[in-house]
């Protein structure tokens, strides 16, 4: 028996446990847990020992655990050195564990390179492999390698695009060759949407972002990731629309030569479903405590009966918390679940509300403002400390803070509530400040204003009585900033006017909600026969009244002189050759629903001007009223969003009550009328001898303007084309006799750096014209920033 147990325990020690399979551990229960006696390393040529001993957590002395080999061979792995890990472990005959990390080593690449290739350079599809002269050879980047490139040449619109390796240099030299053959450059000539019967395919290829090919502006690629992701497009677009059981998918048909391809959306419709129902509760099935089912029901933006229709359904999630919100319930929550059963079309909305408590405004406090007065701030928050929390106030409030044009971001936070005061919650406004103040050049050029430089030096957060203390706080802009006011100083020098002025406006005088503004200048303006000048002051008391009205209250006071006067000038403006003070008085009404200044889409725009000069003296006594009218329809919007829109203008003028100088009449012509030149659509003057001057123009008492233009996206977003129709006269008394009609077109060309306002560029035809008109083919205008 002794012999038999010698025996056994001298096979066990020969028993040393071997794997020859990578990433393979001994696992034998034997070995669990007995302590490392050693660890060596085999097979290591290029890689160093301490590499490997870096990046394993098997330690000598410590107990021996298949689970933490695991780990070791699995880091060592993903350093992408090695083809081959294997561990041999042996059981000493002191209880110890040895442990020998076999390696064999990746072989290195010894060159990378692609051939086949046109159409992409060599770096474009090695870069993103990771794969180079004297890296590991990685099978897997390899295979990697090889996808992507070929996805790269199916988004530059070869879809039959190949790519391979050379697998008897890769094997016999350690050379890897990419072989490309890109094959033809496909093109998407055509998109066809089948199965559809209730939309057009206009309105599902505004969904989609694949692009037919069109010359120089868009190539066609046919990708299939994007068209993938094009179906899902049109299958929410009927998902949201009530369509919930809409499938899409897509295939499509190439010509012979490969080249052309013609795209298909195969779309199984299914069923449109509606609301039957809604139910509204508290989480758990609870009833509502603050509001019922049938007034959460009224408010909602989609009712029993609709189709069901996914953007109305989180409108109404939207309206249920403002409703909560009013009432000072910040943190109600929101879920609204359709349930569908059966064949039937009809569906229920479960709509979960979690109320939450109600909440009152406590402290209200500002940070980040190291400039701006805490009162400019303030007086932009609608929260009133005490007063019950209405939530929309939090979006509101960032609104009128980003609005003033001071502050480069806002974040409005409500604080969680203290313990000891539950029902009252603080409010942080975080604000960014940013630069106001600059100093800009420019040129503007234009057939009616001729070529006007500026220079012009603006602080939108103007101080006036933050006087600097010493020169170094003047000098770093310390000083003169901080209480919101706009200050402004323009030079405009030009070949035909030259023109400076300063303005300072308080937003809010006296913390009110009214607005004063204070401005002085010069003016100067060449004509043909004479130079008017014009040294003015004046102020304007202003408010907006609501959410589309702004009113304002204007005094001016200016002196005006014609000088340069020519002998032939009529008798009209000889008789205006002053100097003459003339001081005014007027309202404002201004109504806007357009939906952005910047090539607008919709709305309108409303103006009243009363003016009255006279009242407070000066030497002219005359009252002027006008109206002016521009409304923006939008006529269609492409599939890239572009909007084709009709601008329709009006525009009405009498003055009445005495005589207005020749320089305070009504004119039109050049960019306000086209087809015309500037300012010659008038009623002409007379000479000493009572006979017409024909080519000198001298004002109307009255004016009608009446305009169209259709405006249609060309190129991108930076080329439209406009066609428009301009009409209008201006006459001494009320009346549309000496009526002009022009037609035309133009383009419009925007460029970004220069600005919102486009450069333009006109041809007009004048249709009706008066036996005195002087005709203009182009107009143009432009402003340039540099």
């Amino acid at each position: 028996m002794a012999r038999l147990a010698s025996i056994s325990t001298g096979f066990a020690a020969l028993l040393i446990v071997v794997l020859t399979a990578s990433g393979q551990v001994p696992a034998s229960d034997s070995l669990l847990d007995r302590p490392i006696g050693s660890i060596e390393v085999e097979g290591l040529d290029r890689v160093p020992e301490q590499k490997v001993f870096n990046n394993i957590r098997s330690r000598v002395g410590g107990a021996y655990d298949p689970e933490t080999a695991k780990g070791d061979i699995s880091r060592l792995t993903r350093l992408g050195d090695f083809a081959n890990i294997d561990i041999v472990a042996s059981l000493n005959t002191d209880g110890t564990v040895d442990l020998i990390y076999v390696f064999r080593e990746e072989r290195l690449l010894a060159a990378v390179s692609v051939v086949g290739n046109r159409v992409l350079p060599d770096s474009a599809l090695l870069g993103p492999t990771g794969l180079y002269r004297g890296s590991p050879r990685d099978d897997f980047l390899i295979q990697r390698g090889e996808r992507e490139m070929e996805e790269l040449y199916q988004r530059k619109g070869y879809y039959m695009a190949e790519v391979s390796i050379d697998r008897t240099e890769l094997e016999d030299n350690d050379i890897l060759i990419f072989e490309v053959n890109e094959g033809p450059r496909g093109k998407v000539r055509a998109i066809n949407f089948v199965g559809s019967t209730h939309y057009s395919d206009k309105e599902l290829a505004a969904e989609i972002e694949t692009r037919t090919w069109f010359p120089f502006f868009r190539v066609g690629a046919m990708d299939p990731d994007q068209l993938d992701a094009d179906a899902a497009a049109i299958q929410r677009f009927y998902y949201d629309r009530g369509w919930i059981d809409a499938e899409v998918g897509w295939d499509f048909d190439r010509s012979v030569s490969q080249i052309d391809i013609s795209v298909y959306f195969e779309i199984r419709e299914g069923k449109q479903y509606t609301v039957a129902g809604l139910y509204a509760a508290a989480p758990g099935g609870e009833p509502l405590s603050v509001l019922s089912t049938e007034q959460i029901a009224a408010i909602m933006n989609i009712k029993v009966g609709d189709v069901f229709r996914q953007d109305l359904v989180n409108r109404s999630r939207q309206t249920i918390r403002d409703a909560y919100g009013v009432m000072g319930y910040l943190d109600t929550a929101v879920q609204i679940k359709e349930d569908r059963r059966g064949d039937s079309t009809g569906l229920t909305l479960f709509i979960e509300i979690n109320e939450g408590a109600v909440a009152d405004v406590g402290l209200v406090s500002i940070t980040g403002n190291s400039l701006t007065k805490d009162k400019v701030i303030r007086e932009e928050i609608g929260f009133r400390p005490g007063r019950r929390f209405d939530a929309r106030e939090i979006e509101d409030t960032k609104e009128r803070i980003l609005a003033t044009g001071l502050f480069g971001d806002a974040l409005v936070s409500v604080q969680e509530p203290d313990p000891s005061t539950p029902t009252t919650r603080d409010v942080v406004v975080e604000i960014k400040e940013k630069n106001t103040g600059s100093i800009n050049f420019g040129v503007g050029f234009g057939s009616d204003n001729g070529v006007l430089g500026n220079i012009s030096l603006i602080q939108n957060n103007f101080d006036l009585f933050d006087v600097p203390e010493t020169f170094g706080e003047f000098i770093r802009g310390r000083s003169f900033r901080g209480a919101g006011q706009r200050f402004a100083i323009n030079f405009n020098p030009g070949t035909e006017i030259f023109n400076y002025d300063i303005t300072l406006t308080e937003p809010r005088i006296f913390g009110s909600p009214y607005a004063l503004g204070g401005m002085a200048g010069y003016f100067r303006r060449d004509y043909d026969g004479y130079t008017e000048e014009r040294s003015s002051a004046g102020s304007t008391l202003s408010r907006r009244l609501g959410d589309v009205w702004y009113g304002s209250l204007r005094f001016d006071a200016a002196s005006v002189e014609l000088t340069g006067l020519s002998a032939v000038e009529p008798v009209e403006v000889q008789n205006d050759a002053g100097p003459e003070t003339l001081i005014s008085t007027g309202l404002i009404l201004t109504r806007t629903t357009i939906d952005r200044m910047s090539r607008p889409t919709r709305g309108s725009r409303m103006q009243w001007d009363i003016a009255n000069w006279g009242l407070l003296g000066g030497d002219r006594n005359f009252n002027r009223v006008s109206a002016d009218y521009t409304t923006y329809l939008a006529l269609d919007r492409d599939f890239l969003g572009r909007v084709t829109t009709l601008r329709l203008d009006g525009q009405v003028g009498q003055i009445f009550g005495g005589e207005a100088p020749t320089y305070d009449e009504f004119y039109l012509g050049g960019r306000s009328l086209r087809g015309f030149q500037f300012r010659t659509v008038s009623p002409r003057g007379v000479d000493k001898s009572g006979d017409i001057v024909p080519g000198v123009p001298v004002g109307g008492r009255f004016m009608v303007f009446l305009g169209a233009q259709y405006q249609r996206p060309l190129i991108g977003e930076f080329l439209d084309g406009v066609i428009f129709v301009d009409s209008g006269t201006v006459n001494d008394d009320p009346g549309f006799d000496q009526y002009r009609l022009s037609v035309g077109f133009g383009i419009r060309v925007y460029i970004p750096q220069l600005g919102p306002t486009p450069l333009a560029f006109d041809f007009a035809f004048p249709i009706l014209k008066q036996e005195y008109d002087q005709t203009q083919l182009f107009s143009f205008s432009a402003d340039l920033p540099f």
